[in-house]
Order: C-alpha cells, then sequence, then structure tokens
C-alpha cells in the first residue's frame, strides 16, 4: 500500500463516512434518544439521577453498535474494490474482465455468502473468546482458530464473483487448503489484535490476500504456456479416428469411400488408361517410400 498510495482511497472513503455516520447517531441519540429513554425509566419509578446516568451509558452503546454495523455493511464494497485493484496493478485485469457478466447473479451468492460467512465469523468468535483469558497460549489459539475464518471470508470474493463457484465449492476447498488458510488467516488475526493499528490491518490483510490470489494465478498461467509450449513441440502426428493409421495416410474406410465416388467407365476405355485409373493404395507403407520386401515363393506371389 506504501508503495501504491491510489490504495488508500479504498481505504479512506469507509473511514469517513463511518465518522460522519457516527456523529449523526451521536447527536440523533443525545438529542432524542436520550430524553426519551430516560423519562421512561423515571416513569417506572427509576430515581432521576439514577435515570440520567443510565441513559447516558446507553445511547454511548448504541451510537458504537450502530457505527460498527454500519462500518461492517459498507466495508464488504469497499473490500471488493480493493481487491481487485491490487489484481489488476499486478497485470490480471484480463481475468476480471474475462469473470464480467451476470453480475447480479455474483452479487447476489456474494452478498447471501458473505452474510453467511460474517455470521459465521461472529459465531466462532464468540465461542473462541474466552480462550483469551489464558496468557499467551490462549491468543495464539485464539488466532489461529479464526485464521482459518478470517482467510475464508477475505478470498470468498475472488471464489464467488470471480472464479463463479458456489459457497460450497469454496468452503470445501477452503477445508482442503486448512492449513495454507489458517497459516495466512493466524497471522493476519494477530495483526488485527493490535489496538488502533488494527484500523490499518484490516485493509493491508486484503491487500495480502489478494497479492496470495495473484501469485496463483500467475503460477497458472505459466503452467498453461509450458503444456502449451510442450503440445506444439510435438508436431501435428496425430491418431487418426480410426485407430489404425496415422491421420497423413489414408485409412482403409477412405479408400472405399475415395473408390466409390469416382466416375465408372467402359473396361476398354479403362484398359487404355490404366495408369489413370489406379485406385490409391490402402498399404499404410506405400506412402512412406520404403522398398517392398519381394516374394519367396514366386508360384505364389501373394505369400511373402
Amino acid at each position: 500500500m506504501l508503495g501504491h498510495p491510489s490504495l488508500f482511497k479504498h481505504l479512506i472513503c469507509p473511514i469517513l463516512l463511518t465518522i460522519i455516520w457516527g456523529i449523526a447517531v451521536f447527536i440523533f441519540g443525545f438529542a432524542y434518544l436520550l430524553k426519551i429513554q430516560a423519562h421512561a425509566l423515571i416513569r417506572a419509578n427509576c430515581p432521576a439521577a439514577v435515570a440520567w446516568i443510565v441513559c447516558i451509558i446507553f445511547v454511548l452503546l448504541e451510537v458504537g453498535v450502530l457505527s460498527i454495523l454500519f462500518y461492517l455493511i459498507i466495508l464488504p464494497i469497499y473490500q471488493d474494490g480493493l481487491f481487485d485493484r491490487v489484481l489488476k496493478l499486478r497485470g490480471f485485469r484480463h481475468v476480471l474482465k474475462k469473470n464480467e457478466g451476470n453480475d447480479l447473479i455474483k452479487c447476489m451468492r456474494g452478498v447471501s455468502g458473505g452474510l453467511w460467512i460474517l455470521l459465521f465469523q461472529i459465531l466462532v468468535l464468540i465461542i473462541t473468546l474466552p480462550v483469551n483469558l489464558i496468557p499467551i497460549l490462549g491468543q495464539m489459539i485464539f488466532a489461529t482458530v479464526n485464521g482459518w475464518v478470517l482467510t475464508f471470508s477475505l478470498r470468498f470474493h475472488y471464489d464467488a464473483e470471480i472464479r463463479d463457484i458456489s459457497v460450497l465449492q469454496s468452503r470445501r476447498e477452503a477445508w482442503q487448503r486448512r492449513s495454507e488458510y489458517t497459516g495466512f488467516g493466524a497471522i493476519a488475526v494477530g495483526l488485527e489484535m493490535i489496538p488502533l493499528a488494527n484500523i490499518l490491518f484490516v485493509w493491508t490483510n486484503i491487500v495480502g490476500a489478494a497479492l496470495w490470489v495473484a501469485d496463483e494465478i500467475e503460477e497458472k498461467e505459466e503452467r498453461m504456456q509450458q503444456e502449451q509450449a510442450a503440445q506444439s513441440l510435438m508436431g501435428p502426428g496425430r491418431i487418426s479416428p480410426e485407430g489404425s493409421y496415422p491421420a497423413a495416410y489414408p485409412s482403409q474406410q477412405n479408400a472405399e469411400q475415395y473408390s466409390l465416388q469416382q466416375p465408372i467407365y467402359p473396361p476398354h476405355y479403362q484398359q487404355q488408361h490404366a495408369t489413370s485409373f489406379a485406385q490409391p493404395s490402402t498399404d499404410p507403407f506405400a506412402l512412406q517410400g520404403s522398398a517392398r520386401i519381394p516374394p519367396k515363393d514366386k508360384k505364389h506371389p501373394d505369400v511373402y
């Protein structure tokens, strides 16, 4: 990201939008919600001082929750844009153009799959949160378990909207490659656990996932080029559909079809022009220019 400042626009825009949304919710909460909640507690026979203090805490929590939800909603949009931008900078614009089309279907798959992954992330996060009470070892376990889920979510845009595969196929592949996913994700979760710096690491982890995908695409294209080069060096020689003769020589079936296509002339005309009516040889070795072995038995020339 430091080498390509254009990537920061994907980071700045959602943060500014979240800040604006948070300020708006903060003003709305203290100007409207605070009075409603405080009066409701006072009518419920709660002391006025306690009611106002409790409502201030409630409003702050509500502002925080609404801001986080807003950030989580708009984050995937800018994450996908940052992911695609990294692929373009690596020279894989053709990969993105190749998979364009059916945007509505891909968008619906991405939204539904993204919501499912988000719920799964929250569930795993809640279950594994108590292990952080164990010093050092607990954080390692937490990062390892949540790492696989985080990597799955970071690469899901590539699977669902670029490779055009289903959520089930993406999950199956992620589980088959769980050692790679966990290794990448454990470091990513560890970086996101650093206070304040995690605001930046959330985005650099996306860049890292995109660079990982770009390396895989590059290796795949190099392998395909090597296979094509190997096929071109093999030459045009191929086995014919009949399976008996090379494609360059006529097979028995082709010879019969050739003979049926010739016009019929009277016998005396064919004798006068015998050389012109010579049928193509069905011998696969006749066109190779190799000498034939003379017959041993002159009385029976067909026996060799």
